[in-house]
């Protein structure tokens, strides 16, 4: 039969796979993004006209428009003359809820709409790079800033205030929330640098992908360096964790062998012990109910009872016929009958 402790120990070890899969991932990445070239916007014209992709680099520069037109930015639909290129606006519906004897605060997902427009990184001579899939990056959504949050509470009856609050769901009201990536806000690109008809673009590598972020280039790194530490040390925490687990389940299943095999060898000496019980109690069965001491020789009728020694029976003859009862069920003799035991 299966120990299940045993799959304990294969979660265990299949946690600290994972987060060792995750340490080398980090790692590896790291040395790509070490040996990754930083290069200046300004820099890309000087390169020669056969030089078309940079495998993997960094460029930093300000978030700017491709062009005048309207379409190429996105306005904020709550704050006048604010634009930006990526445009998240999210809807929530607040609730009290609850939660066995305890009232909580939960927030309900209702819509969650991200849009986004082509953008440059622009340097400060004007120089420039072209991003057409800024949310492919990673980390780009979590550069948005808030541009406008707003709750609307709920106006309700005073019965369906009741109501909800009997049945634990109370809505309060809902919560829009705009997040924009402005104009003008500087960002730190690292991905695979391509020249098409003369422009250089950014795009996300096809093995490790892209960033877009407002940290420099020495903060990713030292960023990726903590991930990597922590990745580590959970590893290792959960390898010694699960190590030690199967060090003590294999001590449990080794000392319940042990204390079974004393059981084992103490057998014979139980057995004995019980035989002598058993030829106790036979001999007792053939001992006079009466006196206890002398050998049983005489059956008592009706009740058949085999209970009395040769005296004990001739003392009981030597009564009255009403006192003449069984000893054992008191039924009144009628006849001894001798018998004569082997």
């Amino acid at each position: 039969m299966m120990d299940w402790n045993w799959l304990w120990v294969i979660g265990q070890l299949g946690v600290s796979y994972g987060f060792y899969r995750w340490w080398k991932s980090n790692d590896t990445f790291l040395a790509v993004l070490e040996v990754a070239p930083d290069i200046d916007i300004d820099d890309l014209k000087n390169f020669s006209s056969l030089t078309t992709t940079i495998d993997y680099a960094t460029i930093c520069g300000l978030v700017q428009a491709n062009d005048s037109k309207p379409n190429s930015v996105i306005k904020s639909q709550f704050v006048p003359d604010c634009t930006g290129v990526i445009h998240r606006l999210t809807v929530r519906i607040r609730k009290l809820e609850r939660l066995r004897s305890i009232w909580a605060e939960t927030k309900h997902l209702i819509s969650d709409l991200t849009r986004h427009v082509s953008f440059r990184l622009v340097s400060p001579k004007e120089n420039f790079i072209r991003i057409n899939k800024p949310l492919e990056f990673n980390s780009i959504e979590d550069q948005l800033e808030v541009t406008h949050i707003k709750f609307d509470p709920n106006i309700t009856s005073s019965i369906q205030k009741f109501i909800d609050t009997f049945i634990g769901d109370i809505s309060t009201g809902t919560e829009t929330k705009e997040e924009m990536l402005l104009i003008n806000v500087p960002l730190t690109g690292v991905g695979r640098l391509e020249k098409r008809s003369g422009i250089w673009y950014l795009i996300p590598h096809e093995q490790w992908g892209g960033i877009l972020t407002r940290l420099s280039r020495h903060e990713i790194l030292s960023d990726y360096r903590k991930r990597a530490n922590i990745a580590r040390l959970l590893s290792v925490i959960f390898g010694i964790t699960a190590g030690c687990t199967a060090i003590y389940i294999i001590y449990q299943y080794y000392s319940k062998r042990q204390r079974r095999q004393q059981q084992i060898n103490q057998l014979p000496i139980i057995t004995s012990t019980i035989y002598r019980t058993l030829e106790d109690n036979h001999t007792s069965r053939l001992q006079c109910v009466i006196c206890l001491e002398n050998e049983i020789i005489y059956n008592l009728q009706p009740c058949s009872h085999l209970g009395l020694c040769r005296t004990c029976a001739q003392q009981l003859q030597s009564r009255d016929l009403e006192q003449q009862l069984c000893p054992i069920c008191r039924t009144p003799i009628q006849q001894y009958q001798r018998v004569y035991l082997a």
